[in-house]
């Protein structure tokens, strides 16, 4: 067992701690933040979802689905655009999501469009925007919703590579567009337009 607890994570975000795991320097632990599980969220709950089964509600658990599913149709091709999945591993805050830890070229940590885009857009970073675009859509890459604070601009010695880190995976209740190719596209498309009118509002008059 991984042992977090008392460590310092390299990120928090409004979901998950992201730790550097303690023996693979190129990979971090992605574990849920104790107020977002699925039984915390189920008693904040006021819908309908406060009466179904905590797991329903556990981002954790779907993102882990989401990965096996990807790793079904893996190809170097897809890990350009979602960090490398290595499977999951206990820790004492939870079960933890592996992934691939980016970097720049120059060692720094990359940052996400939520914090770039209000410095304005360059072309590096447009043209990263462009094939990330194509590659969710072309390759079915399904997320919960594609927010700017989710996604990271990796600065690389030929350009800028743009990658969903977080939030991938379905939300449907009933996940139809993870099976049905119809519904993956209606809907990829429908979060592609909401992305772009997102990272619109974040660039400056």
């Amino acid at each position: 067992m991984l042992k977090l607890r008392h460590t310092r994570p390299l990120f928090v975000g409004g979901t998950r701690y992201c730790f550097q795991h303690p023996e693979h320097a190129n990979r971090c632990v992605k574990v849920l933040r104790p107020d977002r599980t699925g039984q915390a969220r189920k008693l904040l709950r006021r819908d309908f979802k406060r009466h179904l089964p905590a797991r329903f509600l556990d981002d954790q658990r779907k993102e882990i689905a989401a990965y096996r599913e990807l790793l079904t149709r893996a190809s170097e091709t897809l890990w350009r655009y979602v960090p490398r999945y290595h499977g999951t591993e206990e820790t004492d805050m939870g079960i933890g999501i592996v992934t691939q830890l980016m970097r720049n070229t120059d060692g720094s940590w990359p940052k996400n469009l939520q914090q770039l885009l209000p410095q304005g857009m360059t072309p590096d970073l447009e043209e990263g925007i462009d094939e990330f675009v194509r590659a969710v859509q072309e390759l079915r890459i399904l997320s919960r919703d594609l927010l700017p604070h989710n996604i990271i601009a990796v600065e690389e010695e030929n350009g800028i590579r743009v990658m969903l880190v977080d939030g991938i995976g379905n939300a449907e209740l009933i996940p139809l567009s993870t099976h049905l190719g119809y519904f993956a596209d209606q809907k990829t498309r429908r979060k592609i337009a909401r992305f772009h009118q997102r990272c619109k509002a974040l660039l400056p008059d």
